[in-house]
């Protein structure tokens, strides 16, 4: 029976540097998965510190904000902001006055209103009319600018604008040999009123 043979050199640095790369492979899983996994919850920490310290400027900022908020709603100048009347029918036929008078003041002429459904938003109650009318675009900027410039405080919203070019008549009956634009306008106009408490 023969004698088992001594491993050789060779055999034994390829053990060796079979073992460093079986530690190296090892310690590289190590690394990606653990320190891998070490950032992302050390990046997802770090973003929720942030967040939370968000939160609390947040609510630190809270009470001084409701404070202004209940001075604003305490101001007598403010009530005058809001259309005077007691129900929204009431609301709606003055805003159909107040649009109306506008209107003819810019030279422009109404077509037509419809009183639009109130709505209720907040502490407060919309009411809106919708307009057409015929005009240029200078009464049309006149217009613009009286109902928003009001007190109480009107808004236009839903614009809606288109041209052609018009012929007008002159005194003797005739057509004019020049043209102007003629702009047929529809919009909104609401106000609000305050909501009844009780």
């Amino acid at each position: 029976m023969a004698a088992p043979t001594k491993p050789g050199l060779g055999h034994r640095l390829s053990a060796l540097l079979l073992l460093v790369l079986v530690i190296g492979g090892f310690y590289l899983l190590v690394d990606r998965i653990l320190v891998g996994r070490y950032h992302f919850y050390h990046d997802r920490l770090e973003q929720t510190q942030g967040r939370l310290a968000q939160l609390e400027r947040m609510a630190a900022s809270r009470e001084p904000i409701q404070r202004l908020i209940a001075n604003i709603q305490q101001d007598s100048a403010l009530s005058a902001q809001y259309l005077p009347q007691s129900a929204p029918p009431l609301a709606a036929a003055d805003l159909q006055q107040r649009v109306k008078t506008v209107i003819e003041a810019s030279g422009a002429t109404l077509r037509s209103t419809q009183t639009l459904p109130p709505v209720e938003e907040g502490n407060a109650v919309k009411v809106s009319i919708s307009t057409s009318l015929v005009g240029d675009t200078e009464s049309l900027q006149k217009i613009l600018y009286n109902l928003e410039a009001q007190t109480p405080l009107l808004f236009v919203d839903n614009v809606d604008v288109s041209a052609r070019d018009n012929r007008p008549r002159l005194p003797n009956g005739r057509l004019a040999s020049y043209t102007r634009v003629q702009l047929t306008v529809q919009f909104e106009v609401s106000g609000y009123l305050r909501k009844e408490s009780g």
